[in-house]
């Protein structure tokens, strides 16, 4: 817990507007919360999103302080509310810097005396019950591996990386050719899984390691839970794959791209960089740089005038 007025001066460093209100300074504040339920000892924002409803929320919010979007002031600067107002550009990310600054709970570096490690790891990592390590991987510093993941030969971690519980990172690829008698036959997987700093990798999430390249996922990029990444897969930094994802061997995703949720993408294909691959999409086909596609087969989305 943190007094309000210290938490106020988090947002006056940050060069905030602030808006006096009548909240006890010396209240402890305990979190935040979202605008229609959060209570006089936590925080919460309101984005331009809700700028149809931003009034309605604010004269009903019990919160001690709202940080509001600056494009919405004009709408209730006339108003005299009970909690502060902080007033930003960028609302959101505001209250996450807050948040993470008193709120979020720093996971100190462990190893879990359950954890199976095989490997050579770097330092202030935490990795969790459970988890086995195999031989001939290389993990970075700064990483957080939760419980019961599983991490194959060879793959090389970063640093700042976080698997949650359950991953599996490197497992053999689903790739088999036919042998001269007609019989499905295992195509051997000697490429890695690189993930480079910053990468985030969901619960149940699985991982394939390429067959003769690599599958990598580059800086920043994050995946959300039960998203399957097949061999030979490249995601350029900063992009999103979303719940229940399925990206095809030896597609190419670029940079800053999002993936929704339920999407399916064939292998072999290139989804350029800045696209937007609709929920529930089947792609069949490359899509350019900063294309917008949805549907089964997914086509471009063109908005009605």
């Amino acid at each position: 817990m943190v007094k309000l007025s210290d938490v106020i001066s988090f947002f006056k460093q940050k060069q905030a507007v602030i808006i006096e209100g009548d909240s006890d300074l010396n209240t402890l504040i305990i979190g935040g919360r979202n605008i229609a339920e959060a209570n006089s000892n936590e925080i919460t924002f309101i984005s331009a999103k809700y700028k149809e409803t931003a009034e309605k929320l604010l004269s009903s919010s019990k919160a001690a302080l709202v940080v509001l979007d600056k494009s919405l002031l004009k709408d209730v600067q006339n108003e005299k509310y009970n909690f502060y107002l902080v007033v930003s550009d960028n609302p959101k990310n505001l209250m996450v810097d807050c948040l993470k600054f008193y709120f979020v709970e720093k996971i100190k570096a462990e190893i879990h005396s359950t954890a199976i490690i095989n490997s050579k790891i770097g330092t202030n990592n935490f990795i969790g019950a459970y988890t086995v390590i195999e031989k001939d991987v290389v993990i970075g510093n700064n990483c957080v591996i939760e419980n019961h993941v599983t991490i194959k030969s060879k793959c090389i971690i970063g640093n700042n990386v976080l698997i949650k519980s359950g991953a599996v990172i490197g497992g053999k690829g689903f790739g088999y050719v036919k042998n001269e008698k007609n019989v499905w036959e295992n195509f051997p997987h000697f490429g890695r899984v690189i993930l480079e700093d910053d990468v985030e990798i969901g619960s149940n999430t699985c991982i394939d390691r390429g067959a003769l390249g690599d599958t990598i996922l580059r800086k920043g990029v994050k995946v959300d839970n039960l998203v399957h990444i097949a061999h030979n897969v490249v995601v350029g930094e900063n992009s999103l794959l979303i719940a229940d994802s399925m990206i095809g061997g030896s597609t190419t995703i670029g940079k800053n791209t999002w993936v929704a949720p339920s999407t399916a993408l064939r292998n072999g294909i290139t989804i350029g960089s800045d696209c937007v691959i609709g929920m529930g999409s089947v792609v069949v086909k490359s899509v350019e740089d900063g294309t917008t596609v949805i549907g089964n087969p997914a086509a471009p989305f063109i908005k009605k005038k």
